[in-house]
C-alpha cells in the first residue's frame, strides 16, 4: 500500500480503477490510500471521468492502451491522426492487415490534404501512433493474444521488482538479450542492382539470412559480443583467425539458435564476460557479483533452472509468453537502431557511385557484381560496429517501460527512412521510391554511420575540398576502389597478409566519401534541389471535405 501525500501519477488503467472504486461506492480515504493520490487527483479523476472513459474506448485494444499512457492528450497533428486511424479501422473491420509502411504512407498522404506541409511519418511518428492507438504488432499475434498478454504484464512487473529487491541488484545488473532476423544483403526494391537480379539465375542477394542475438545490461555501460548464426562454415580465410572475430559465429543449417547453442553461448560467454565486467569495470567484489538476464519465453531457451550459473548468482528470467512486443527491452528501439545503423555500412559499401556516361545496362551489372563482392565477413564486421554505435541512452530508454512504466523514446536522428533516401540520390538510384525503402529498413521484423549533412553543410565542405580533390583529379576513384576490392580479397584469402585488412579496410571508407563528395560537388545543383515523390496511392482514402484526390 502506497503512504498517501507522495507525488503520484497514475496511467489510464489505474484512473480506470479509480473510477470503478468510486462507482462501487468506496471512500474517498480508502481510494486515496489504496492508489497514494491526493485529494486533488482524486476529484480530477472524477471530474474527467467522461473524457477518460472516451478516450480509452477509443483505442483499438483498450486494454492494452490503457496501461502504458498517463495522458488524454492527442498528437500535434490531431486531424492527420484522426484521418489515418479512421482509415486504419476501415480496413481493420475489412479483414485487411496493415503495415507499417502502409500507416505512414497513408498518414503521409492525409497531411497533403491537409496542407500539413512540415508532417514528416517518421519511424518516431509511427512508433507514437501505434503506442496512441494501442495498434499491437497483429502478424506475431492476434487481438486477444495480445489482451491476455496485457493482463500478465503487471504481476510481471511486480514479480521482478521483488526479485530485484531480495538481490538487491543495480541497474547495472540487469540484462536483457534478444534474437533477431537479419536479411545482410537485402537492398530496396527498384535500385539498379535489384532490378537487374530479378533476371538473373541462382541465388538472389535480397534472401541471404543471418541470425543474430544482442544482450546488454540495463544502464548501457555493458554490450555483450554479439554472436551471429549463419547457414554455412566461416570461409577458410576468416576461420584462420576466428578469434580475432568481432562476434562469436555459429554455423546452423536453419540459420536460427537451438537449445544447445543458446546454452552454450550463456555458460561458455554470458557468465565469464559479466563476471569480468563486474570485478574488473565495476570494481565489485567476487562475492558480490550476480546478474539476471531476461529473456523471452522461446523454445530455443532451455529452463531457467537450466539457466543458472554454477554459484547460482547468475539467473534468467522468461517474459510472460506474447509481451515481447510490449516490455522486452530489446525491442523498444535497441535492435531497431542497430539494424539500421548496419542498413547504412551496408549501403556505403555496397552502392556503386555511378559515372555520368553509365547506361542502364552498365548500372546493373556494376550494381550487382558490387553487392556480391559484399561477403559475410563484411557483414560481420559492419554489424558488430553498428552494435559498438548503439548509444548507451537508447540502451536505457529501452528500459522505461518495463521498470517505470513510461513510454520508451527513440532517438533516430539520421536514421529516419529519408536518409536512407537521400544516400540512395546522391548514388544515382533515382528509381527507388520512399514505401520501398521503408520495407527494405522494417523487411527483417515483418526490421550511422555518420548522419547526413545538412545542405549549408554540404556546400561548405565541397567548397573546403576542392583543392583536396584537384590534387588527386588525375585517378579515377571507382577505378582506385575497384583495386582497393580486389586487394581486400587478395588480402581475405592469404592468411599471411590478413594484418594488412583494417589498413585497406580504413582506405576503402576514405574513398568511398571522396566518391560521395566528388559527386556532390559535379551535381550540386540537382543535390540542393529537393525531388518531388509521389506515393503511389494503393489503397481507398476516406473521403475528406476540401480535399481533392
Amino acid at each position: 500500500m502506497n503512504k498517501r501525500g507522495k507525488y503520484t501519477t497514475l496511467n489510464l488503467e489505474e484512473k480506470m480503477k479509480v473510477l470503478s472504486r468510486i462507482e462501487a461506492g468506496r471512500s474517498l480515504k480508502s481510494v486515496m490510500d489504496e492508489f497514494g493520490i491526493s485529494k486533488s487527483t482524486f476529484y480530477d479523476i472524477k471530474k474527467n471521468k467522461k473524457l477518460i472513459l472516451d478516450f480509452v474506448l477509443k483505442q483499438d485494444m483498450p486494454l492494452v492502451g490503457a496501461e502504458k499512457r498517463k495522458r488524454t492528450t492527442g498528437a500535434k497533428y490531431g486531424d492527420v491522426d484522426d484521418a489515418v486511424y479512421m482509415w486504419y479501422q476501415q480496413k481493420r473491420s475489412a479483414g485487411v492487415p496493415v503495415r507499417g509502411v502502409e500507416l505512414q504512407a497513408a498518414a503521409e498522404r492525409f497531411a497533403q490534404c491537409f496542407g500539413r506541409t512540415d508532417f514528416k511519418a517518421s519511424t518516431g511518428w509511427l512508433f507514437r501512433f501505434r503506442n496512441r492507438h494501442a495498434i499491437g504488432n497483429r502478424k506475431a499475434c492476434g487481438e486477444q493474444v495480445l489482451r491476455s498478454a496485457s493482463e500478465n504484464v503487471e504481476p510481471f512487473r511486480q514479480k521482478l521488482s521483488m526479485l530485484i529487491k531480495e538481490e538487491k541488484l543495480c541497474l547495472a545488473q540487469l540484462y536483457s538479450g534478444d534474437e533477431t532476423d537479419l536479411f545482410w544483403k537485402s537492398m530496396p526494391e527498384n535500385t539498379q542492382a535489384s532490378r537487374k537480379d530479378i533476371c538473373l539465375p541462382g541465388r538472389k542477394i535480397n534472401k541471404e539470412q543471418l541470425s543474430a542475438l544482442l544482450c546488454a545490461n540495463a544502464d548501457g555501460t555493458h554490450k555483450l559480443k554479439s554472436i551471429i548464426i549463419g547457414k554455412s562454415k566461416l570461409p577458410r580465410s576468416v576461420k584462420e583467425d576466428t578469434c580475432t572475430l568481432p562476434v562469436i559465429y555459429k554455423p546452423s543449417k536453419d540459420v536460427w539458435f537451438t537449445r544447445e547453442s543458446f546454452s552454450e553461448w550463456f555458460f561458455q560467454n554470458f557468465v565469464p564476460e559479466v563476471k569480468h565486467f563486474q570485478v574488473n569495470v565495476l570494481r565489485f567484489h567476487e562475492e558480490d557479483v550476480r546478474a539476471l538476464l531476461l529473456l523471452d519465453n522461446s523454445p530455443v531457451h532451455p529452463s531457467t533452472e537450466s539457466l543458472t550459473s554454477e554459484d547460482g548468482r547468475i539467473k534468467c528470467m522468461f517474459f510472460p509468453h506474447d509481451t515481447s512486443t510490449l516490455i522486452q527491452p530489446m525491442n523498444q528501439g535497441v535492435i531497431l537502431s542497430c539494424k539500421r545503423l548496419y542498413r547504412w555500412k551496408q549501403l556505403e559499401e555496397s552502392l556503386v557511385i555511378f559515372e555520368e556516361s553509365d547506361d542502364e545496362q552498365d548500372k546493373g551489372e556494376k550494381g550487382v557484381s558490387k553487392i556480391k563482392i559484399y561477403n559475410i565477413k563484411s557483414a560481420i564486421f559492419n554489424w558488430a560496429k553498428s552494435w559498438d554505435e548503439v548509444k548507451q541512452i537508447t540502451i536505457a530508454n529501452a528500459w522505461e517501460n518495463l521498470l517505470y512504466k513510461k513510454e520508451p523514446e527513440y532517438d533516430l536522428q539520421g536514421l529516419e527512412d529519408g536518409d536512407y533516401r537521400e544516400i540512395l540520390e546522391k548514388c544515382g538510384e533515382l528509381e527507388t521510391k520512399l514505401d520501398d525503402d521503408r520495407v527494405w529498413l522494417n523487411g527483417d521484423e515483418e526490421e550511422k554511420g555518420s548522419p547526413p549533412k545538412t545542405k549549408g553543410g554540404i556546400t561548405k565542405e565541397v567548397v573546403q575540398k576542392v583543392g583536396a580533390e584537384e590534387q588527386t583529379a588525375e585517378f579515377k576513384l571507382s577505378d582506385v576502389r575497384k583495386s582497393l576490392d580486389y586487394l581486400l580479397d587478395f588480402v581475405d584469402a592469404t592468411p599471411e597478409f590478413q594484418r594488412f585488412h583494417f589498413t585497406l579496410k580504413e582506405m576503402q571508407q576514405e574513398i568511398i566519401k571522396k566518391q560521395f563528395q566528388s559527386r556532390i560537388h559535379s551535381r550540386i545543383g540537382s543535390f540542393l534541389k529537393r525531388r518531388p515523390h509521389n506515393i503511389k496511392d494503393s489503397f481507398n482514402m476516406p473521403s475528406t471535405s476540401g480535399c481533392s484526390n
